[in-house]
């Protein structure tokens, strides 16, 4: 084997006169699509200003004013309801009581079907 002591290049690479080609295509094409536009879409050139707000569907969301005071609220009802007692459904008679309270009595007392230590 004989070993190699200069460098060389791909000989099979496109010709530059092919890359100039490409850039000059480019740069013609980014140049002439703005003053081709308003010919191909004339309407685009007219600027009206709209005569009143869009309506809105009577489904869309309200825009929350006050997100973090929302928030707060939010988190305080649900505190409410996981920390006090209160009725679910009276006519059944099914109760709400505290998580913690809830915790204490199935430590105590165990789910039925559950194994136990």
């Amino acid at each position: 084997m004989r070993e190699q002591t200069g460098f060389d290049y791909e000989r099979t690479d496109i010709a530059s006169t092919g890359v100039a080609w490409i850039a000059a295509g480019l740069a013609l094409f980014v140049l002439l699509t703005p003053l081709l536009m308003p010919l191909i879409f004339p309407q685009s050139m007219q600027h009206h200003s709209p005569v009143a707000a869009p309506a809105m569907s009577g489904d869309a969301p309200r825009l929350e004013l006050t997100p973090r005071e929302n928030l707060q609220r939010f988190r305080q009802s649900e505190k409410q309801l996981t920390e006090t007692y209160g009725w679910s459904d009276r006519e059944h008679g099914l109760v709400r009581i505290p998580v913690a309270q809830a915790m204490k009595i199935l430590l105590n007392k165990g789910l039925p079907g559950w194994p136990s230590r």
